[in-house]
């Protein structure tokens, strides 16, 4: 019997050897920070923060009947204070990352990847970076609301005598955006990432073809593809169709764990129709991949 870490049967893929050429002659990749639109972005927090302060003093001093309040003096003050302390600590927050714009980086080369904070990087080693234990993926992404709004490239290393460590580095490849909005060449970064995790960690890694779809990658000729993460995510919404029904329509006076039922079959109604729609339209893009370079598939 198969170990449980063996029973998905992968797809092996082999690398064009141009694409592997032209990753070698590029030589290490350097992040390019967007510093003009990371200093929009804190500039933008900082109007809409300000905003908000402006329009709750014009209010206070436009209040011409005081009855509302009375009584509720010494409340409304401490609430009022509370709310502009915590405007003012936001206001002061972001402008403190003003000058610390710029201020990350991400690099990748044959040996490996480092990225984070320039005077603190964090570093892997593609030679590390090693298969799960349990389950089927090495490489996977994931969504965890409770971390940040954004999926996370997920996958181990295992330093020499240690135990594995997961790697969760986000999609858009940057770990504070306070400091680093975005990449300007973040799609030829995460390209290079997938290419050296594709081809360098031995025995080789298996790839959920979920990878692809969020990276905007085609995994057979390892060119831009973006089509099939628009239509999921086009599909993901219409999923959610059925449960914007089920609260809409739902009767008034009926039990409210009836409606929560409906709206978990709704849920899982949703999901199976995305999955079909994408298995239909991309069926070269379901499964397990794994990849060799063209040397490996002629030995």
């Amino acid at each position: 019997m198969l170990p449980a870490s063996q029973a998905v049967a992968s797809r092996v893929l082999t690398v064009p050897s141009h694409v592997l050429e032209a990753l070698a002659q590029s030589g290490p990749l350097e992040g390019v920070p967007d510093l003009c639109g990371t200093r929009l972005f804190i500039g933008g927090f900082v109007a809409f923060f300000a905003l908000m302060a402006a329009g709750l003093v014009t209010a206070v001093v436009l209040e011409e009947d005081g009855s509302n309040v009375r009584g509720n003096e010494a409340i409304l003050l401490l609430l009022g204070l509370a709310l502009f302390g915590v405007l003012g600590g936001g206001i002061w927050y972001l402008l403190r990352q003003f000058p610390r714009v710029g201020e990350g980086m991400l690099r990748i080369d044959a040996q490996g990847m480092c990225w984070g904070d320039p005077a603190s990087p964090q570093a892997v080693a593609w030679c590390e970076v090693c298969r799960v234990r349990v389950g089927f993926h090495d490489v996977k992404t994931e969504f965890v609301s409770s971390e940040a709004i954004v999926k996370r490239l997920v996958f181990q290393e295992v330093v020499r005598g240690g135990e594995p460590r997961e790697i969760r580095l986000p999609l858009a490849l940057t770990v504070d955006t306070g400091r680093v909005l975005r990449f300007r060449n973040r799609a030829a970064l995460l390209r290079a990432l997938l290419l050296h995790l594709a081809t360098q960690p031995q025995p080789r890694l298996r790839f959920d073809a979920g990878v692809f779809i969020d990276a905007g990658i085609d995994p057979q000729t390892w060119a831009p593809m973006l089509a099939p993460r628009r239509w999921m995510w086009l599909s993901s919404l219409a999923g959610l169709l059925p449960v914007l029904a089920v609260i809409v329509l739902w009767p008034i006076g009926e039990h409210i764990g009836w409606m929560v039922a409906t709206m978990v079959l709704a849920v899982l109604a949703g999901a199976g129709a995305t999955a079909w729609f994408m298995h239909q339209r991309y069926p070269g893009l379901q499964g397990v991949f794994e990849f060799e370079t063209a040397a490996g598939a002629a030995s």
